[in-house]
């Protein structure tokens, strides 16, 4: 593995991060994307073991083909992460949508020059799976071409959720988005799905020589390698951590440790997958109200503002990447405890 070479974009987030600790500590070289210079040296520091290891490449603009010709030199396999989330008030085109979309086609289109590369994981979410206002409208879901399993037992609804496989999830751009978090997280989840509907169509339209997969992780949790503080705090963990001060959460149950996520992208190198396919990636799902009663009891001091019960949860057909990547999810227990015992470190500090 000395002599491949892993390039991998959105290196500097709270996936990507663990994703490149994954990859060098597997005995790879990778060739991270960056935005301006001055984050090389922090990247170093943050895998002092390996920074022989690793290089940058500074692409300001990934939305750009002819961004990638000397990126891509000699690489073997592409980790593409990068997805924009500017944040509320953002315009959903400028900001969210073109980037995500261009960006990926972009790396897409710029491998096709490169016969040395091997395969390309796009890393994408469950929210390019459902529509915009899947966490707001409690409407059913659309899965495989058809409307999932929506039931009720008493005044809960579950949500069962698999693999999706070709439904193409509508997208109006033009629609009026709430000017706050829900907002933002729409805009998100309107360029995750257009993100992927591009990678499909690039499939339809090409044949590459390299297996191109696609990944679909739910509500990414754990330890943080880039939180420098306790006002650092963002993304999912971000959410969690606001839930438990709400009066209800912001996010659903439907949880994965990032270590697991940057572990399916390490065995994706070398399963034996057909190009096309997709994984969702998820432990499994639970009610809030065993979250909230684990925290209680072994967070007594936290004092969790809201009280279940939680009106709605999912449930996660994830057969499929099990199978193929053998992965034994992490279970709540850990995810909860990492990312509260993170926290708290940092409120000492």
């Amino acid at each position: 593995m000395a002599d491949l070479l892993v390039f991998i974009t959105g290196s500097t987030g709270f996936i990507g991060s663990h994703v490149v600790d994954v990859t060098l500590k597997a005995g790879y070289r990778v060739r991270l994307s960056i935005r301006n210079p001055e984050q090389a040296e922090p990247i170093r520091q943050r895998y002092p073991e390996y920074a022989s290891k690793i290089e940058t490449v500074v692409i300001p603009d990934i939305s750009k083909q002819e961004s990638f010709k000397k990126a891509l030199e000699n690489v073997t396999y592409i980790f593409h992460l990068a997805s924009p989330m500017p944040g509320n008030g953002s315009d959903i085109r400028t900001d969210y949508v073109n980037p995500a979309v261009q960006g990926t086609e972009a790396i897409l289109y710029a491998a096709l020059e490169f016969p040395k590369i091997r395969k390309v994981v796009i890393t994408s979410s469950v929210l390019a799976l459902l529509p915009v206002d899947v966490l707001t409208a409690g409407k059913e879901v659309s899965i495989k071409g058809e409307v999932a399993t929506s039931l009720y037992n008493g005044s809960r609804l579950t949500r069962y959720l698999t693999d999706n496989i070709g439904k193409t999830i509508p997208v109006d751009l033009d629609m009026s988005f709430p000017e706050d978090l829900t907002g933002h997280g729409m805009k998100y989840a309107a360029s995750k799905i257009l993100a992927h509907e591009a990678t499909r169509d690039f499939l339809d339209k090409n044949n590459p020589q390299y297996i191109l997969i696609t990944l679909h992780p739910t509500f990414v949790l754990g330890h943080s390698l880039i939180q420098e503080s306790a006002k650092d705090i963002g993304g999912i963990n971000g959410l969690f951590w606001l839930s438990l001060f709400s009066e209800k959460p912001l996010i659903p149950t439907a949880w994965v440790h990032v270590r697991d996520v940057a572990d399916v992208h390490l065995k994706a190198l070398t399963a034996p997958v057909e190009s096309g396919k997709e994984f969702l990636l998820s432990a499994p799902t639970f009610s809030w109200e065993e979250g909230i009663s684990f925290i209680k009891t072994h967070y007594p001091a936290l004092s969790c503002k809201f009280e279940a019960p939680v009106e709605e949860q999912w449930k996660l057909d994830v057969t499929n990447a099990e199978n193929t990547f053998g992965i034994q999810w992490k279970n709540m227990e850990t995810m909860i405890q990492d990312v509260i015992e993170q926290q708290l470190t940092f409120q000492k500090e």
